[in-house]
């Protein structure tokens, strides 16, 4: 029996729990029921908790099972990219030269009248207005700098007009003393507080440490929302708590009005913390910490970080050369300080320390300016390589494998992209394409589903979205073998590939029509019912076994 508590609604001694937050008690179900209405919008698996190393962070208070969505918030604050051509400041829309309505009151152009009256755009009309002067808005379609500061102004406007949300923007981390002096900073510090003293004549107003820790507020909290292109910009309170992790439990999606849907990506036990990557999980460990150093402005040492292996998937490896040798060169550790690139900008002192990288068969040590080198020019072969063509990815892992392990983040960077092309390029999609590349497409299909539920398991919209391309190329691979095979071989094929896509569409649930992801998905239904009506043809067809 759980421990004792006092009951939500009448206060007496309860022993039972809400098996949902197991936050709160009860003394019957009856109450419960009655408090679920109120209790609904708080529920959630997880308590808040705060230390001196991580600050706020999230803990799971029950078993959460995969794909479970853990938090559905609304935002606090949305508005703009910092860098964005002319939008519509109340949908967020990309606005045409000719076709745009102005503010009555301020003059900011819009898609519509009615996005002129929504609550978002409340802030620069009010400041606009206090101004005397209506804006004046002449090109479209390239970056605009009056833009730069319209979802930082949306922040500032909150101290003076809804002090309750102002206050939940102040608890959210800024790391100014980090940010003060960078690169990024004066650039701010210029298009940012200069232009909303001196063009909206606010420097009577807010003062710059007000304006800068706004500006942090949103660098570091701040989420692309991707339903639009380009994208806009969100805030959001609890889920800004969850911390970081490169193999992270949870990953976050939208609904399509624009909340963000936080949900399990593995199994979650209880008493564990609740994270999401900050970065791109597909990166080497060198690439996830410097991005993570510059951007959000703390060093990664998580478990994946730590091991140099990356979970014995040998992601950041090299080929030894030396003669004979058939192991791979790793350094002794990624675990070093990064200097900050715009207040430190000689490459000469990246990781001093970290000089060697030795081979894990023969102990051969090969200087760590020699890996940058051989890295760096296979990244520019990389960038140099024409956009969609799947003989140019071949080549290149064909190429690179000779000094890359096959499961280098280079070499899973050009397989993903090659899986994903193959059928793509022709017309009849898979159907033509070559014996082959259709073998070729199923082994980095499972090659690489395998890899990210190592490495990223909450990277599901990914792994739901090979899945999809592994099941098409299962049941193709089925039809061929049956023309010699017989359809019993297309039955069992079919039926794998069912299973295929029912995983996939398990994994890309939560995502909204607006994303490729969703899209998919509905494909997938489609896919399904088809499916099943041939599976069940074929099975009808086929003679019973003697």
């Amino acid at each position: 029996m759980d421990e004792k508590g006092a009951c939500m609604v009448c206060l007496s001694p309860a022993e039972h729990k809400c098996s949902g937050c197991q936050t709160v008690h009860y003394c019957s179900k009856e109450h419960q029921k009655h408090h679920w209405k109120e209790h609904k919008h708080l529920c959630v698996p997880f308590k808040v908790k705060e230390d001196t190393k991580l600050g706020r962070y999230l803990e799971s208070v029950r078993e959460i099972k995969a794909g479970d969505i853990i938090l559905k918030e609304k935002p606090l604050i949305t508005g703009p990219a910092q860098v964005t051509p002319p939008v519509c400041l109340g949908c967020y829309i990309l606005l045409e030269e000719g076709k745009t309505v102005n503010c009555d009151k301020c003059g900011w152009p819009f898609c519509s009248k009615a996005c002129t009256l929504k609550e978002e755009h409340k802030p620069e009309c009010y400041y606009t207005q206090q101004k005397g002067e209506k804006v004046s808005i002449s090109t479209f379609g390239t970056p605009h700098p009056n833009y730069e500061c319209i979802t930082v102004l949306r922040c500032l406007y909150q101290r003076d007009h809804n002090q309750k949300l102002w206050n939940r923007l102040q608890e959210l981390e800024s790391h100014c003393e980090s940010r003060r002096g960078t690169e990024k900073w004066e650039n701010d510090k210029k298009m940012i507080v200069e232009f909303i003293w001196k063009f909206l004549k606010l420097d009577g107003t807010f003062n710059e440490d007000e304006i800068m820790k706004c500006c942090g507020i949103l660098q570091i909290n701040g989420h692309e929302v991707p339903l639009l292109e380009p994208e806009y910009v969100a805030i959001f309170d609890r889920i800004s708590m969850v911390e970081h992790n490169c193999r992270a439990n949870c990953n976050k999606s939208f609904t399509s009005h624009g909340d963000m849907i936080l949900c399990a990506g593995s199994n979650i036990p209880i008493g564990t913390h609740i994270t999401v990557c900050y970065t791109d999980p597909l990166w080497g460990t060198e690439g996830r910490r410097h991005h993570l150093a510059d951007t959000k402005h703390f060093e990664c040492t998580c478990e994946r970080c730590s091991d140099v292996t990356e979970l014995d998937t040998m992601y950041s490896s090299i080929k030894c050369k030396k003669k004979n040798c058939k192991g791979f060169l790793l350094p002794e550790t990624f675990i070093l300080p990064i200097l900050h690139k715009t207040k430190n900008p000689d490459p000469k002192t990246r990781n001093l320390d970290n000089k060697f990288w030795i081979c894990n068969c023969c102990k051969d040590a090969v200087s760590d300016a020699i890996i940058q080198q051989l890295l760096q020019d296979i990244g520019r072969e990389l960038s140099a390589m024409p956009k969609g063509d799947p003989d140019c990815c071949e080549r290149f892992i064909n190429h690179c494998g000779s000094y890359l392990h096959s499961s280098h983040y280079y070499m899973t960077d050009v397989g993903l992209a090659l899986a994903q092309m193959i059928g793509q390029e022709e017309e009849q999609g898979l159907a033509k394409v070559s014996d082959d590349r259709l073998l070729l497409k199923l082994q980095l299909c499972r090659k690489i589903t395998d890899l990210l539920e190592i490495l990223a398991p909450a990277e599901t919209r990914l792994r739901g979205s090979l899945l999809y391309e592994l099941h098409a190329a299962v049941a193709e691979a089925g039809r061929r073998k049956s023309l010699t095979d017989g359809p019993m071989v297309l039955l069992g094929h079919v039926t794998e590939s069912r299973k295929i896509l029912k995983e996939s569409a398990g994994l890309l649930r939560h995502e909204p029509p607006e994303l490729p992801e969703g899209q998919l998905l509905q494909q997938a239904m489609i896919n399904l019912v088809q499916m099943d009506e041939l599976i069940r043809n074929l099975s009808t067809a086929l003679p019973l076994p003697l």
